[in-house]
């Protein structure tokens, strides 16, 4: 009897854990690239602003809207980003790709050895579409600081 019951758990918890595998929404994926930073701006400890061009590529034939970005930062690094949630309204054309400027406040680590480590951030961007609902996407991008 108690195998029966431990195989029908596990029968459950496995059929859970393969439905949370599939995704919903249409495949977009994001891309982070920094933008207009100092070449010595990682070298003293402190709050530094950073700027990247976020890429949105909308491989379907609805416009999409990015209705939220969180940035975070994953490990060490040559510096932190704060983990605040930033709403967004940004409009993503149909079977386009577009490029927005955002700016985030982080903290660099100083010293002249962490300043050339690279940062590995993980974003969460959460969208709208007309037919397909609301999605999230989480992606990893790693920056290097030169």
């Amino acid at each position: 009897m108690k195998s029966v019951v431990c195989a029908a758990i596990s029968l459950v918890l496995l059929s859970a854990c393969a439905s949370s595998s599939q995704t919903s929404g249409p495949n977009v994926t994001l891309h982070l690239t920094p933008v207009n930073s100092p070449a010595d701006i990682f070298y003293f400890a402190g709050p530094i602003n950073l700027q990247y061009q976020l890429s949105v590529p909308n491989p379907t034939s609805e416009p999409l809207t990015l209705t939220r970005l969180e940035l975070r930062t994953i490990g060490p690094g040559a510096y932190s980003v704060r983990t605040q949630a930033s709403p967004m309204n940004l409009k993503i054309p149909p079977n386009a790709t577009v490029n927005y400027t955002i700016s985030v406040w982080g903290y660099a680590r100083g010293g002249y050895l962490a300043a050339e480590e690279p940062v590995t951030l993980q974003g969460t961007a959460f969208f709208k579409g007309a037919s397909s609902g609301a999605f999230v996407r989480i992606f990893n991008e790693t920056i290097s600081p030169r």
